[in-house]
């Protein structure tokens, strides 16, 4: 671009993409520059909105937990309540989202109403876990509890052995890929400037302001850098003397051949979840691995979350496998993002750490990090989710 950009967004994935669209919507000069490096978090991800799911702990968090603790049938501790409603208010936007974002870019996330997300229980351990979790509810919600026939009744392949399941109502799923896609194309109808071969090397500081970025040989000015690098946020932010806690956890994926209809939920358990796409394959994942950055598939995951899939669908034992890959979750130390500036800097602001939770909290994280970089006051308040939690 001709001008200087007044901001400049690292990183291209599902988080610096809602971030530019929502910045282009603000007639701000925007540059987006990403690199097309293997392992990217959107590639991890089933596309689950599971809101609620994920807050109190039905959904990924399970699977973090039993990675963490060896406990493979206890579960985690709810996130803040903060956080909860900070993902329900991201997940409401999805319905209008879906539309805007077809009508701009021409590219149909395929969001997808379903029966919401099953966790199942196959020990005494997951049943009282999910007994536990009445408090970390709003008021609104409620987990419906069902026995084996009756999760049977609605899901007909699941296993004779289990015990029961718990359901959560309106948990819906998208497709990831797309979505990042979507947010990048619409940002770029909207005039925003993308340079996808572009290696961000470090941050260009002076004093107490970020005043740019270094690519190569090369160093691009601005007025505010937006640092929406993913599990490379961390290293991104060291490059100035920043210590932001954000690290990457492995996920490995398995998706099977193309099938006919067979679950309509989501699925969720200590082992894995499994999530039916809309093209019939049905999507295994994920574990949760501090592997740094390498992104090789092991046979040892690969086995255990297809051992976990045939557990809960006995059919699958049955079904080839098509692929099996690795992404690369940013995660941080209390499992919440890392949003907006850091103390005694100005021009950088963070758009780190979505973790588990990124696909969700992406329309409503690209809204409050955009208010920031213009000036506007932010939808709901980012206080929690400062960088200044961890000093």
């Amino acid at each position: 671009m001709s001008q200087v950009p007044d901001v400049i967004v690292v990183g291209a994935g599902v988080i610096g993409s809602a971030v530019a669209f929502e910045l282009s919507k603000r007639s701000v000069r925007v540059l987006l520059l990403d690199e097309a490096l293997p392992g990217r978090a959107t590639s991890a991800s089933a596309g689950g909105l599971w809101p609620i799911g994920e807050a109190i702990g039905l959904g990924c968090g399970v699977i973090y937990h039993a990675a963490q603790t060896g406990e493979a049938s206890a579960g985690p501790a709810s996130l803040p309540a903060v956080f909860r409603d900070f993902l329900a208010a991201s997940n409401a936007r999805f319905p209008q989202l879906a539309v805007e974002l077809q009508d701009i870019s021409g590219l149909d996330i395929e969001f997808s109403p379903g029966h919401g997300l099953l966790f199942l229980m196959f020990e005494e351990r997951e049943s009282e876990f999910v007994r536990g979790l009445a408090g970390s509810l709003p008021p609104s919600t409620r987990i419906d509890v069902l026995s084996a026939d009756e999760v049977r009744r609605l899901e007909p392949a699941l296993s004779p052995d289990l015990k029961g399941a718990a359901l959560l109502s309106g948990e819906h799923q998208v497709n990831p890929m797309l979505l990042a896609e979507a947010f990048k194309r619409a940002a770029m109808r909207n005039g925003v400037h993308s340079r996808p071969d572009a290696r961000v090397t470090g941050l260009r500081r002076e004093g107490g302001r970020v005043t740019g970025v270094a690519v190569g040989d090369e160093t691009i000015s601005c007025g505010t850098v937006i640092n929406a690098a993913g599990a490379w946020a961390g290293t991104l932010a060291a490059t100035i003397g920043l210590d932001l806690p954000v690290f990457p956890v492995r996920g490995q994926i398995v998706l099977t051949e193309t099938l006919p209809p067979l679950l309509h939920s989501c699925l969720s358990t200590s082992a894995c979840y499994l999530s039916q796409k809309e093209h019939g394959e049905v999507l295994i994942g994920s574990t949760t691995e501090r592997a740094g950055f390498d992104t090789s598939v092991t046979p040892a995951a690969i086995q255990s979350l297809c051992r976990g899939a045939m557990r809960a669908v006995p059919l699958l034992a049955q079904v080839m496998v098509k692929r099996c890959w690795a992404g690369l979750r940013p995660g941080t130390p209390d499992e919440l993002p890392v949003l907006g500036p850091a103390s005694g800097l100005t021009g950088y602001l963070n758009a780190a750490g979505g973790f588990r939770t990124g696909i969700v909290a992406s329309p409503l994280t690209g809204e409050v990090v955009a208010q920031l970089a213009t000036g506007e006051r932010p939808t709901l308040p980012v206080e929690p989710f400062l960088m200044r939690r961890f000093e």
